[in-house]
């Protein structure tokens, strides 16, 4: 005789006991997983800023001084794009015509066939330019994005001060428009002085944020209308614009370069005009807590964003004879 056994099945309560464990377990690993992968997204943007800071070294070595933000209207070239050898990236500056401007905008009444070959490269997105824990490209942009500015300096003496092509003539960074700065004028020491910053693309909407949330639209004054606290916050409807960082070839305020007027991660935002000439802004990233910062000696470090903005502001300064101390 066979003596039958009977297998004994899972109820439904225990079977919903089991998938509410998994949950709860999945609940709790998450927020690890993403913490790790943040943090190697961290890491990562620390090595493209180091990657920078030595880029910068090398163009200094061979040319007595950083690259300049721009060599003054139309030929707008970032320091980024004259710093393309020296990232691996010989290839793509060897396609780049720099006896022209660098895009189609400010092209009129040169050779079309060069500013398009230019305007071409443009639209490459460079992956050492951009933060992993960000995008590549401002949404619906034609161009590559562009995640670490150069430094500009504190942004506080640009006001009333303009050189004859109405761009600022005193900055007191160490690359800017036409700036001719090399390790020799840094007086502060490379090891207290900014060289690179970190930015939020823009999201691509030119309209004023909801809430409070200035983290990727800045507010954009009229044509050359210098960029005063009080002429960002005067009352009205300010025009927004979603398009910083939108495009690592063009050497702007709005794209490669920045300032130190407003502390890391401002809760107020950047501030900049239509030509692109003046701006106050804030380095801002994604990374819980401040941003990473790129120093002229080659190091990298990591600032608060509750950093005293006297001190925030000497680190920009090449010669401001300020003490910083530790940030």
């Amino acid at each position: 005789m066979r003596i039958r056994t009977r297998t004994r099945g899972f109820t439904l309560i225990e079977l919903l006991v089991v998938i509410a464990i998994i949950a709860v377990l999945i609940a709790l690993l998450l927020p690890a997983v993403q913490a790790a992968r943040e943090a190697a997204r961290r890491t990562q943007c620390k090595n493209n800023l180091k990657q920078l800071g030595l880029a910068l070294h090398n163009y200094e070595s061979t040319h007595r001084v950083f690259p300049p933000g721009s060599l003054g209207y139309p030929f707008v070239w970032s320091p980024q794009a004259q710093l393309l050898p020296y990232i691996e990236q010989g290839n793509l500056q060897s396609l780049l015509v720099f006896q022209v401007p660098p895009m189609a905008v400010f092209g009129a009444g040169f050779n079309p066939v060069a500013v398009a070959q230019n305007e071409t490269a443009a639209k490459s997105s460079i992956p050492l330019l951009t933060c992993p824990s960000d995008k590549e490209r401002v949404p619906n942009s034609l161009y590559g994005g562009i995640s670490y500015p150069a430094n500009a300096g504190s942004g506080i003496n640009q006001i009333g001060v303009a050189a004859d092509d109405g761009s600022v003539s005193n900055a007191d960074g160490v690359i800017f428009q036409r700036s001719k700065i090399g390790f020799r004028d840094v007086t502060d020491g490379t090891s207290n002085t900014a060289a690179f910053g970190e930015q939020l693309l823009g999201d691509g909407v030119n309209s004023a944020p909801a809430g409070n949330d200035f983290r990727r639209r800045v507010v954009e004054l009229p044509m050359a209308t210098q960029t005063t606290e009080a002429a960002c916050t005067a009352t009205g409807a300010p025009a927004w614009s979603g398009q910083r960082g939108a495009k690592w070839i063009n050497g702007h305020m709005a794209d490669a370069m920045y300032n130190h007027y407003f502390v890391p991660n401002a809760k107020v935002p950047d501030c900049h005009n239509g030509f692109h000439n003046f701006a106050i802004t804030s380095a801002r990233s994604t990374h819980a807590g401040g941003v990473q910062v790129a120093i002229v000696d080659g190091s990298v470090r990591f600032v608060s964003e509750n950093l005293d903005q006297t001190i925030w502001r000497g680190i920009a300064t090449r010669d401001g004879g300020e003490v910083p101390g530790e940030f």
